[in-house]
Order: C-alpha cells, then sequence, then structure tokens
C-alpha cells in the first residue's frame, strides 16, 4: 500500500484557511476588503475578546442576492474576475475567492445582506465550512458578517493566538493602515461597548493622518503631490525634524492596496540620506499608483506583498519624486517664515498647506535619539585643547574645493586677518569676490539666511545673526556640509586615477571583499584602481587625486559607509555620494581651530549655496536659530 493518501476535503479547507487566516486580524482584513470592494463608504468593525470569540463587520455596500450570499461560500467563488487574463489587470483588493470559505472552515459564521434591488435580505448560516442554514430576512442595504468561535474546531491554532489586549491591539493598527488607505470611507472600530478608533472619511489624508499620528506630528509633514512616466504618488512625509525609532510608522500603498516593502522603505530612507541621524526613520504615508499590468499582487495568500515589472525604474523615480519635495524648503522647519521679506512672498512651489508660521517641535517623547558623531569628531576635543593658544596670524585657512567650471579667485588682503593662500591641487580655498562686497553676499532668491558673522564661540561654534535673529553655527558640520555638495559634484564629472609610487595593501574583512569584488568595476570608474590579490587583500594601486593624502584610510572608510548603507543595490551615484561623505569627514574643519572673519564669511557663503545647507552628511544640524521672541523672553522684554 503506498503512502501517499488524498485528504478529505475538511482537512484540506482547514489547511487552506491557515495560509489566509493566521489570527483576528486576518479575519477583519479579508472582511473589511471585501467591503472596500463592495463599494462601502461606511464600515463598522466590533470585536469580542479581541476578535477571538466574535467579529462583527457591517457595511452599507452593494450587498449580495439570496444566490450570491450562497456561492460566496465555496471556495475561489469570486465576482472580481471572470478569465485568467483578468489577473494582469487586477484593482480590487480581493480576487481569488478563498476569505469567506477560509474563515467559514474555522469559525461560526452567519451573514446577513441585500441589495438595493431587493426587499428582503438572505442570512446564511455556516459552521466549520458546512452551511446550516439559508433564510430570507429584514435588513438594511449591504451586509453583515458576525464570525464567533474563531479556531473551534483547530485547538491546536486557538492556542497560539495571544491576549484579548494585543489582538485587539493588532487590529486596531490594521484599521488605522486601512483608513490612510482610504481616506474617503469612514471606519470604525468598537470593543466592550466603547469607540477605539474613527476615521472622519472626509476624503482628507491630512485629517485622517492627524487621528492616528497626532495634531501636531502632521503638521511637521510634507504633502507628496507627483505625476511621472511610470507612477503618481501622493500622501504626507515627515520634515526631518520628525523622526522614529523603526520602520513602523512608515505605510506604503500600490493602487489602494497596503504592503509591506523594504525596496519602498530603502528609498524613502535614501533620499533623507543626509537629513536626519543614522538609527532614525522618517514616518510616511504613501500612495504609489502604477499601471496594474506592471504590477503582480498574486504573490502571497495575504497579499500583502507584490512584484514590480519595472522594479529599478519604478523605486528610481520613486527617489527622484522624493527627493525632489524634501528639497523644498518646507522640508526645514522654523527657517523660511523667519526670513527678511518671506513673510507674504512665500513661493507657492515651497509652501506646505496647513503649515503653520511657527516652528514646529516635536513631543518630548519624540525627540530623536542622540546623533552619533561622526569619525573625524573623535579628534576634535584634542584639538580644543589649544584653541587659547591660536593667534589671529596662525588661523586656520578655510579650504573649499572648486566646483567643476569654477575659477576661484583670491580676495584683497584684509588689515583684520591674513589672506590664506591658495592651495595647489583641486583643494582651493573659497574666496568668492561678493563676500568682501559691502551689501549681502547672499542672492535674494536663495532659502537660505543672510547672515552677518558675530564671532567665534570656542572650541566649535560661530555666531552670526539676521533679521531672523541669532544663530549658532557648527563649523566643522557646515564646513562638512560644503565639502560633501562639492565633492558630489567633482565626483559626478569623469574623475581620473592618480596612480600611487607604491600600492597600498589592504586587507579586508570577507564580507566587505565579496563587495569589492562584485563591484570593482563602479570603484574604478570614480578612480579606485584595484588589483585582488588572493584571499582578502587588495592593492591598491590608484585613487581619485582629492584622496592621495590617505588613501587606504579612505578606501576602508569607503566601505564601511557602503556596507551601513540601506540601499540593497549598490549603483555608481551610490558609491559617489559615501566617498563625497568620507572626504568631506576628513577635510572638515576640526573644533578647537580659530576662523577669522574672512573665513567665516567664506564658510557661510558656501553654505548658503549649498543644496541642503540644515544638515551635514551624518543628518547632524548645521546651525540653530534663536528667534527675537525667544530672546525677548528670555530677557523678559
Amino acid at each position: 500500500m503506498g503512502n501517499i493518501i488524498v485528504l478529505d476535503e475538511t482537512i484540506a479547507n482547514q489547511i487552506a484557511a491557515g495560509e489566509v487566516v493566521e489570527r483576528p486580524v486576518s479575519v477583519v482584513k479579508e472582511l473589511v476588503e471585501n467591503s472596500l470592494d463592495a463599494g462601502a463608504d461606511r464600515i463598522t468593525v466590533e470585536l469580542s475578546q479581541g476578535g477571538i470569540t466574535g467579529i462583527k463587520v457591517v457595511d452599507n455596500g452593494c450587498g449580495m442576492s439570496a444566490r450570491d450570499a450562497e456561492l460566496c461560500f465555496q471556495r475561489h467563488a469570486t465576482s472580481k474576475i471572470r478569465r485568467a487574463e483578468d489577473l494582469n489587470n487586477i484593482l480590487t483588493l480581493g480576487f481569488r475567492g478563498e476569505a469567506l470559505p477560509s474563515i467559514a472552515a474555522v469559525a461560526r459564521v452567519t451573514l446577513t445582506t441585500r441589495t438595493a434591488g431587493d426587499l428582503g435580505g438572505t442570512v446564511v448560516h455556516i459552521e466549520a465550512g458546512q452551511i446550516k442554514e439559508i433564510s430570507p430576512a429584514g435588513c438594511p442595504v449591504g451586509t453583515t458578517v458576525e464570525v464567533r468561535d474563531l479556531f473551534f474546531n483547530t485547538p491546536a491554532r486557538r492556542k497560539f493566538l495571544k491576549s484579548a489586549t494585543v489582538e485587539t491591539g493588532q487590529v486596531s493598527d490594521l484599521m488605522s493602515r486601512l483608513a490612510m488607505a482610504r481616506p474617503d470611507v469612514r471606519f470604525e472600530l468598537r470593543s466592550g461597548g466603547r469607540v477605539l478608533f474613527s476615521s472622519p472619511g472626509n476624503g482628507s489624508l491630512k485629517d485622517t493622518a492627524a487621528g492616528i499620528f497626532g495634531t501636531d506630528n502632521v503638521r511637521s509633514m510634507l504633502e507628496v503631490n507627483y505625476q511621472g512616466r511610470l507612477l503618481s504618488l501622493t500622501g504626507l512625509i515627515s520634515k526631518p525634524v520628525l523622526t522614529r525609532a523603526s520602520r513602523q510608522y512608515q505605510n506604503f500603498f500600490i493602487n489602494g492596496r497596503y504592503i509591506r516593502s523594504g525596496l519602498v522603505s530603502s528609498v524613502l530612507q535614501q533620499a533623507y540620506q543626509t537629513q536626519i541621524p543614522a538609527g532614525r526613520f522618517p514616518v510616511a504615508i504613501l500612495h504609489l499608483t502604477l499601471d496594474p499590468t506592471q504590477v503582480d499582487v498574486n504573490v502571497h495568500p495575504t497579499k500583502m506583498e507584490v512584484r514590480l515589472a519595472r522594479e529599478k525604474e519604478v523605486l528610481e523615480e520613486l527617489l527622484e519624486a522624493l527627493s525632489k519635495h524634501l528639497n523644498l524648503t518646507g522640508a526645514i522647519g522654523g527657517l523660511w517664515e523667519n526670513m527678511p521679506g518671506r513673510t507674504n512672498t512665500r513661493s507657492q512651489e515651497a509652501q506646505t498647506p496647513g503649515e503653520q508660521a511657527q516652528t514646529e517641535k516635536p513631543k518630548a517623547s519624540e525627540q530623536p535619539a542622540k546623533i552619533p558623531e561622526c569619525r573625524c569628531h573623535e579628534n576634535e576635543a584634542r584639538a580644543g585643547e589649544s584653541f587659547a593658544n591660536v593667534t589671529g596670524r596662525e588661523q586656520l585657512r578655510l579650504s573649499l574645493p572648486v566646483r567643476p567650471g569654477e575659477t576661484p579667485q583670491p580676495a584683497e588682503p584684509q588689515s583684520i586677518d591674513r589672506v590664506p593662500e591658495s592651495q595647489d591641487g583641486l583643494l582651493q580655498t573659497l574666496h568668492h569676490p561678493r563676500v568682501f562686497e559691502n551689501k549681502s553676499p547672499y542672492q535674494p532668491e536663495t532659502f537660505f539666511p543672510a547672515l552677518t558673522p558675530a564671532g567665534q564661540v570656542p572650541p566649535t561654534y560661530v555666531l552670526a545673526y539676521g533679521e531672523g535673529g541669532l544663530y549658532i553655527i557648527d563649523q566643522h558640520a557646515a564646513h562638512e556640509r560644503v565639502l560633501y555638495e562639492r565633492y558630489q559634484d567633482l565626483l559626478q564629472q569623469e574623475v581620473p586615477s592618480q596612480m600611487l609610487l607604491e600600492p597600498v595593501t589592504l586587507e579586508i574583512p570577507h564580507h566587505e571583499a565579496q563587495l569589492v569584488v562584485r563591484h570593482v568595476i563602479d570603484f574604478n570608474e570614480i578612480g579606485f584602481i584595484l588589483e585582488h590579490f588572493g584571499g582578502d587583500t587588495f592593492l591598491l594601486r590608484g585613487v581619485p587625486p582629492q584622496a592621495l593624502t590617505a588613501p587606504g584610510e579612505i578606501f576602508m572608510d569607503l566601505l564601511a559607509r557602503l556596507q551601513e548603507s540601506p540601499s540593497h543595490k549598490l549603483d555608481r551615484g551610490l558609491v559617489i555620494d559615501r566617498l563625497a561623505a568620507a572626504m568631506a569627514c576628513r577635510e572638515a574643519v576640526k573644533a578647537g581651530k580659530n576662523l577669522g572673519s574672512i573665513e567665516v564669511k567664506a564658510l557661510l557663503e558656501g553654505l548658503a549655496r549649498c543644496r541642503r545647507p540644515f544638515t551635514c552628511p551624518h543628518g547632524r544640524p548645521t546651525l540653530i536659530q534663536i528667534t527675537h521672541e525667544e530672546l525677548n523672553k528670555r530677557f523678559k522684554r
């Protein structure tokens, strides 16, 4: 006798139900998605003991006829598709016809439904997958599904359920995500006679998000609206000031379907790459609309994972869209509103609807974690010890690399400080002629405040003032930002390699060595000429001209930064970004270096011309502002 047998239908249905129904939240998800597919704009969920003993979902959708009410409990019975070709153009949340029969296989279910064209409704009682009774009933248009005693016939699965509180929390989290997916639908969650969650259902994503994240947090978010070649994107993303310690506050929807996607999360993190500290994550509600023929939603029974036919192109366009919105001035709160002449002339492009004029401050519980210092800061304490001994004649020459096509011009000597001499190579002292004009050196169309240097606070801060109040600039972070963006621009050009007189031997850890082997051509394109010497040993024979001072250290720093990257794919742009950050970190002026007025002006000029001047490449702030109002308050004026 053979070992293989065909399972009976009851056991097969219970096994199939396990793929769809894991716990009460799975039941709620399937039933609410059916309600949305039925066109409901009001959906109420009631729980008993976290859904373990009872779940009731009431909607005002189109309802079902008596015939459909009976057929819907058969496996793979669906109104969503007719032919196999329909699987290539799915716009509904459900389509396989598995939800109701899977739920009915492991619970006692009562369905009550009526269509607008019927005078009376239909009630269907089903238990463990077997229909017990079908009868007419009086009921409003729509559908009500009651699920009782979940897993009553599969005790092995029931014993793995959590407490009622935990199960209720999972359902609440699901309802909030469904509300963000469909802000035009009013959702309500009840338990024990109390309303646990309710969404406005007025079509406003901001109003819905305010009920979930809090009004203050939503005020610290930017509206996203983008229409591109492959996708359209709407939603909300947090300003850099608002971050969380995990990715659980990131919500992604494709064609109205909530999904989990590490790739989309990675792209989102990359868009914030130098604006938030390491280990912190932005808050996001992103709705992507794609051609349904390019999206495969039939990957997993829960339909929470998708595949994209043109994944690389879609992710690149998504990154471009997010980066564009984060480049807007509205991404930086508390500076724009205090700039001269900006009160009533703020451009429509940079304005964020509903944003308040005052600086938004996160709650105490939402303050960012302590930002890790960059690698070069370990030398700043020692540098600070000798700060008092630095004379005006020994002040640092602040060196900033020249942009491609930009000719450095030496400044006229000043009596107050010695003018730094130009340095050889690509690193030149930045002294733009406008720095020494009597008028403000800052272009009126820029969004960086016009600042006048006022002095230094040893060992690392520069003071400046403007119409917005007092500004305190971290000289190292500011210089690092300027160098970082300049190096980015330089490395985007075709970089010639400078061959070393003696190759540098690199012993690289195995996991990083594999990265080098896979992307040796990418490193070669930006000037690093590597030779595999065997095992995990490499010879560094050539480097970009900017990395001649410490080629081995810069390359190893670059590898470490690439390992920390949230991106799963390594491309030339990512390598350039990390190399620019590594070189900027090494070259930036350290604490304890006394800057003369010329150097300070040069630093502020360079910072004003940066694309993202308010944070260093590690996400640390380059400057902070103390407004006139705060100063008056402190002095009790």
